[in-house]
């Protein structure tokens, strides 16, 4: 399975007269990011970035003056994005950034169906809390320090991170019951028909119920 983790910097928050100045993308295979990537940046047509965006990603008219606009160079994007799985923090803003710029171009607009949202993933599995890319970092213990501003390709290294810890982290090959996280968010990976058989010794066994005695409360023990 192909699946592309996306994120897009805008010259505003206004979906039908904003434009995507930013757009980057890394490729997994199979959940495994496969050293594929995509980054590019546009010109927003003749539209001045709104100070508080520019702000927020630190992109201005005159570095990207140089560059072609999103909708002339979008079959680019397409051809690296094809009919992929599109994993987007906040993929409604997102997809409606790009559907926009379809709909200019009367192009096929992207289906919500070939999307999944983490910030929706989030809020399921963390009610209440703040869900946003900096909050999730920070409680999967991520690094921020590459995030001086938001740029969309640091952005989606980050999200791949985030997006392996709300589908389990380094434990979700294991078949467990988890509060908080629906069972679909889990993926299944093949599991081996045939075990190596490793016999204990009595002193081995001996040695690991002594060792359970000292570790209170804990889990292995009825």
């Amino acid at each position: 399975m192909r699946q592309i983790i996306l994120d897009t910097e805008t010259s505003g928050l206004d979906y039908e007269n904003d434009r995507i100045i930013e757009v980057a993308g890394l490729e997994l295979i199979e959940g495994v990011y496969s050293g594929k990537k995509f980054h590019k940046y546009y010109k927003p047509d003749d539209l001045i970035i709104k100070h508080e965006a520019e702000q927020i990603h630190g992109l201005n008219n005159t570095f990207l003056s140089e560059f072609p606009t999103f909708d002339q160079n979008i079959d680019d994007f397409l051809s690296f994005f094809s009919d992929s799985e599109l994993i987007i923090h906040n993929a409604q803003f997102d997809l409606s950034m790009i559907n926009s710029s379809l709909k200019r171009l009367g192009k096929p607009k992207i289906s919500r169906e070939l999307t999944k949202c983490t910030l929706e993933m989030a809020k399921k599995r963390f009610p209440g809390s703040k869900n946003n890319l900096n909050a999730l970092c920070r409680r999967f213990e991520i690094s921020l320090e590459s995030r001086k501003k938001h740029g969309a390709l640091t952005d989606t290294f980050l999200l791949l991170q985030v997006y392996t810890e709300l589908l389990g982290g380094k434990q979700q090959i294991l078949n467990l019951s988890v509060t908080g996280i629906e069972e679909k968010e889990i993926p299944r990976k093949p599991i081996l028909k045939d075990f190596p058989v490793v016999r204990l010794t009595e002193l081995e066994v001996s040695s690991h119920r002594e060792m359970l005695k000292k570790i209170k409360k804990n889990i292995w023990t009825h």
